[in-house]
């Protein structure tokens, strides 16, 4: 017992403490780990703010969240000079708040490797990391390729779909470039892709492109996107692979044909229904493999004894032969 007053007096005589619980503590996670390259890298932080004092993240707040990205060891990836968080954000004193990011907005993610990611909120002159994560960004397998608009012109366009492993499926992704400016417009996912239908690209006299690709065996996902890399719209259909297809129509127009589209539940807006389909082999009455009805049976149908062919006469050979 004395050892240990004594021993805790030293402590203190030298100045020193045991640590004491961080004042903001900081938990977040990736949306994805493995991202197609310019790709948006979505991440949740959450906040807890044990300091007395409101945190205010906004741009000219008291508080600033960043990161440390490294593309290698003790190397640090350039800013692009965006903020990272956009909208208002305050973290009241005592509790917790969670704060959704676009990592490729701030930091200048542009080759195909892995990243070490460290989230760090700065408040008064202190810096509080959380936990590190690791993200891996990949090229992509590159599906079809195709440029629109006449070269070194600001309207020309490069559209590339492109395939990535991701979530133990295969994912298609529709990424935009404007080569004269050597900028992305845009990279997003388009869903499930079975390699059993090659994918479409089309483009109509709007200048939207339109994608067609196979996400189920029987099912099938039209989505458009503008030439600024916004997107339009989705729409599902139901249908064969050696059907269905993309068509240019007199006006210019692209449209789906070959297939049924998904329809909208009445009793619940916004929730799609498959469409129903007729029988494959439409029948009436009772056929080889079809059960019959339930109930008590009734008494067996007496079919009749097969008639036996006529015996033919004999032929000379087949004569019996008497000595």
């Amino acid at each position: 017992m004395h050892r240990i007053l004594l021993f805790a007096l030293i402590l203190a005589s030298l100045g020193l403490c045991l640590p004491a619980p961080a004042q903001v503590e900081m938990e977040w996670s990736l949306r994805h780990s493995r991202t197609l390259l310019m790709e948006p890298v979505w991440a949740t932080v959450s906040i807890g703010n044990q300091t007395g004092r409101n945190l205010d993240l906004t741009p000219n707040g008291n508080a600033r969240l960043r990161f440390d990205v490294e593309d290698r060891p003790t190397s640090l990836v350039r800013e692009t000079g965006q903020p990272l968080v956009r909208r208002p954000v305050i973290v009241p004193a005592g509790e917790t708040r969670e704060v959704e990011v676009n990592l490729l907005e701030g930091y200048r993610i542009l080759h195909g490797q892995s990243y070490m990611l460290l989230p760090v909120l700065e408040f008064g002159g202190t810096r509080f990391a959380g936990p590190r994560l690791s993200l891996e960004v990949q090229p992509g397998l590159v599906l079809l390729e195709r440029r629109f608009g006449m070269p070194n012109q600001a309207d020309a366009r490069t559209v590339s779909l492109r395939q990535l492993h991701r979530e133990r499926t295969d994912r298609l992704f529709f990424r935009l470039d404007a080569p004269t400016a050597g900028t992305c417009l845009g990279c997003y996912e388009l869903g499930r892709l079975i390699r059993f239908f090659v994918p479409r690209l089309e483009q109509d006299s709007e200048g939207v492109f339109h994608v067609l690709h196979q996400s189920a065996p029987d099912r099938f996902v039209h989505s458009r996107i503008d030439s600024d890399g916004v997107p339009r719209g989705t729409a599902f259909y139901i249908a064969e692979a050696g059907q269905i297809r993309l068509v240019r129509e007199a006006d210019g127009q692209v449209a789906v044909t070959g297939g049924t589209p998904f329809e909208e539940d009445p009793e619940r807006p916004g929730v799609l229904t498959a469409p129903s389909l007729p029988p494959s082999n439409p029948y009436a009455g009772q056929q080889i493999g079809e059960l019959p009805a339930k109930g008590r049976a009734g008494p067996a149908a007496v079919r009749p004894a097969p008639a036996r062919p006529a015996p033919r006469p004999a032929s000379p050979a087949e004569e019996a032969v008497v000595w």
